[in-house]
């Protein structure tokens, strides 16, 4: 029996319900061992004319829990798969290919909006962010990090101040002779705009990744007794150990404190709540307006909501940190969160038409791609888009 045929009638037997678990992970195997989305499609396209249900399954009350199925199988089948060295990279997009293809086979209207989704936005494309900054002096001097060369870029207060690689500066704290005896301390900021993100190792070693849209003001040297910086939008840390030395975040309206640790700020003046998220060590949190304190422990998220209260839960790590590490992933997400992260990342507006969608999105995808690959992924799931200039319009 060829391919085609197999996929067919495995189609016929999920939609009877007559398929067994066996089968069902076949079918998600064989979808994902397509050479590419194009064969994919070319694959559910001959198995759709190949086979036209008797009666219409799913009606429109029944689409999103037969989604739900779908995604709980292909989340099975990803776990107890025995065969895990099949390439991952676009797994996720094929699945979420099928699952939409198995919820409007039977309307005959997938096909249509899919290609006419993907026309729209092929028309006009947006590259995705990469490593920009600008570095601003203590005596307002500015740097184009993105356009800086490699090497020593400045010297402030006896620190100097070098490009390491693109997407990386350094402060040398090796004089350290002359930053004890400095007069003043010299402060400086590091901001990405839409569409970027950077790196930076402070003087005492601390390892610090800028998101988009995001700040950190810091001394060139931390000669006193407690060390001080202050962020604005999502930052992640990994605090030199100093137990002499406290290290101390300010975002907003609340303070972080680490000896040495691994955490998360995602502190968005567009986001509803501000949360940090401890990977390693432990943290302390404080509200300046209100002196509410929590403290952390490693896998531990606090939430600090607008009126006031801290919530601490235990937070999905490689989510909230998947950024840092070049990827998009999203868990249950609403489309205003995801597309909030798109408008940063690709450096656009986003404009709703209509109802916004009400429903919750789950998903992965690289943060190197085009606006369109991540925009067809959420078009799979019955949300569409136009493009008009540098703006998104969601439509339901």
């Amino acid at each position: 029996m060829t391919k085609n045929n197999r996929i067919t009638d495995l189609f016929k037997k999920y939609f009877d319900k007559t398929a067994t678990a066996t089968e069902r992970k076949e079918l998600m195997l064989l979808i994902s061992e397509a050479n590419s989305d194009e064969e994919l499609l070319q694959l559910m396209e001959e198995a759709y004319q190949a086979f036209v249900p008797q009666k219409n399954p799913f009606m429109l009350g029944k689409r999103e829990k037969m989604l739900q199925q779908i995604q709980a199988g292909i989340a099975d089948a990803e776990t107890k798969e025995a065969a895990p060295k099949l390439q991952r990279k676009k797994t996720w997009l094929r699945y979420a290919v099928a699952a939409a293809i198995l919820i409007f086979i039977t309307t005959g209207t997938y096909l249509l909006v899919y290609k006419q989704t993907a026309r729209q936005i092929a028309k006009a494309d947006f590259t995705p962010g990469g490593n920009k900054a600008v570095l601003t002096l203590s005596n307002g001097s500015i740097i184009i990090l993105n356009d800086a060369k490699n090497g020593k870029l400045a010297s402030q207060g006896g620190i100097a101040i070098n490009k390491t690689h693109d997407g990386e500066v350094n402060y040398d704290a090796s004089k350290s002779a002359e930053i004890e005896t400095a007069a003043a301390l010299s402060y400086n900021t590091i901001t990405t705009p839409k569409g970027g993100q950077y790196q930076v190792v402070l003087a005492d070693g601390t390892k610090v990744w800028l998101n988009s849209v995001s700040s950190i003001s810091f001394p060139t040297a931390f000669t006193g007794k407690e060390r001080h910086v202050e962020i604005t939008g999502e930052v992640y840390f990994e605090v030199a150990k100093n137990k002499a030395k406290p290290f101390f975040v300010k975002s907003g309206n609340q303070e972080v404190e680490v000896l040495g640790t691994h955490f998360n700020i995602n502190n968005y003046t567009d986001e509803p709540d501000a949360k940090t998220t401890l990977l390693e060590g432990s943290v302390k949190i404080k509200q300046l307006n209100n002196g509410i304190t929590a403290t952390l422990q490693p896998g531990q998220q606090a939430i600090y909501k607008s009126s006031g209260f801290i919530i601490v839960k235990d937070a999905d790590i490689e989510r909230i940190v998947a950024w840092k590490n070049g990827m998009f992933q999203i868990n249950d997400a609403s489309i205003e969160t995801i597309m909030r992260q798109a408008a940063r990342w690709y450096d656009v507006d986003i404009e709703y038409e209509g109802k916004v969608p009400q429903r919750q999105f789950s998903g992965k995808i690289k943060r190197d791609v085009k606006a369109s690959e991540f925009l067809q992924m959420i078009s799979y799931f019955n949300v569409h888009f136009s493009i008009e200039g540098r703006k998104i319009i969601v439509k339901n």
